[in-house]
């Protein structure tokens, strides 16, 4: 990463409350109250001294290059997603996890964790009818948008919970499949922070890790009274679930106001009309991190009695071999090649002398 990867915002815990109205179930009118009335007490808080409810996990502060790190999509109490004047969408990406390592310090800011994260092992979803709202109306039959990412890397401060990652992805949509209307891709550059984030039109603030903290059982939510009934809520009781468990202080709140720039080619014309282009976009990401010890994971956790968080880290330190594998197999020698084929022509010949499986 480069130097301006470096840049520490000011943190902050200000909350905003959803810019859009919808219709609401009581249940969910009744937290979209108490997180506006939060968001009303916040504004009179001074942004450079938030206020602190917790620290981050002890782990954090003996990371060391070389650990291993995880960065879990939790469910939202807002909007997440907004382009142009149009109506902020709910996009729900919760368990998403995309994994990655701590890197070496920078010489300058030898206390801060630089993140480094395999864009392949990215699980987002697609901005679907299935995964996307408006006004609690699900997106149109046949609309669909494809997260490319192209990278995620960024630092950590474990002292204060503030945090920036460079998230740069390419959009792709479609209109009833790629082969009927595909729209132009949009390359954006997010710069997500637990900070202030301002655009043209748009601003945003995060909440720094450690400013959030889970209750009890319900390890996966926020602060606010979620809707058990929502589907999103029940599919996160699931065992294994990578939005469960975690330890007090590693829940965040990440925002991007980024540019979405001019598109070109087939359809451009109707999406920078459609759209404004150029114009400010909005990304909120609730998330979780995880960061062990390649060597020893989920060892920690089950000693201090942990086991679902324990479990949960060797499933995601499973995935972390497996994609290490793929991406870089095992080398075979000259020697053992030959030897593999010698010893399939020797039992090709037996099977056809002997007709073993006539």
């Amino acid at each position: 990463p480069s130097e301006s990867d470096m840049t520490f915002p000011a943190t902050t815990c200000a909350r905003v409350a959803a810019a859009s109205p919808r219709r609401l179930s009581a249940s969910r009118e009744a937290r979209r109250r108490r997180v506006t009335a939060s968001a009303s007490a916040d504004a009179e808080v001074s942004r450079k001294a938030p206020s602190r409810r917790g620290s981050v996990p002890e782990r954090w502060h003996t990371a060391r290059p070389g650990d291993r790190i995880a960065l879990t999509t939790m469910p939202s109490s807002r909007p997440t997603l907004g382009v142009s004047s149009w109506p902020d969408f709910d996009y729900d990406a919760s368990g998403a996890t995309t994994l990655g390592v701590v890197e070496p310090p920078d010489p300058k800011h030898p206390d801060a964790l630089r993140l480094r994260f395999d864009v392949r092992t990215f699980e987002g979803p697609p901005v679907c009818g299935r995964t996307t709202r408006v006004f609690g109306v699900p997106l149109p039959p046949g609309v669909r948008i494809d997260i490319v990412p192209l990278s995620l890397h960024g630092w950590l401060d474990p002292k204060t919970g503030a945090c920036a990652l460079d998230f740069d992805a390419e959009f792709r949509g479609s209109i009833f499949g790629e082969g009927f209307i595909k729209l132009p891709p949009m390359t954006v550059r997010s710069p997500l922070t637990t900070g202030a984030a301002r655009g043209a039109r748009r601003e945003a603030f995060g909440k720094p890790f450690g400013s959030t903290r889970a209750r009890g059982d319900d390890a996966y939510s926020y602060d606010v009274e979620d809707d058990v009934e929502d589907v999103t809520h029940r599919l996160l009781l699931k065992k294994n679930s990578p939005c469960r468990g975690g330890a007090d202080g590693d829940l965040a709140e990440l925002v991007a106001v980024a540019t979405v720039p001019r598109v070109s080619g087939r359809w451009s014309g109707l999406m920078n009309f459609m759209l404004s282009l150029p114009n400010d976009a909005l990304a909120v990401l609730p998330c979780r991190l995880r960061v062990w010890d390649a060597a020893e994971p989920g060892v920690l956790e089950e000693s201090n009695g942990n086991k679902e968080e324990a479990d949960i880290l060797r499933r995601l330190d499973s995935r972390f071999e497996y994609r290490a594998r793929v991406a870089d197999p095992l080398p075979i020698s000259q020697t053992e090649l030959n030897l593999a084929l010698v010893t399939f022509g020797a039992a090709t010949f037996v099977e056809e002398s002997h007709q073993l499986y006539a």
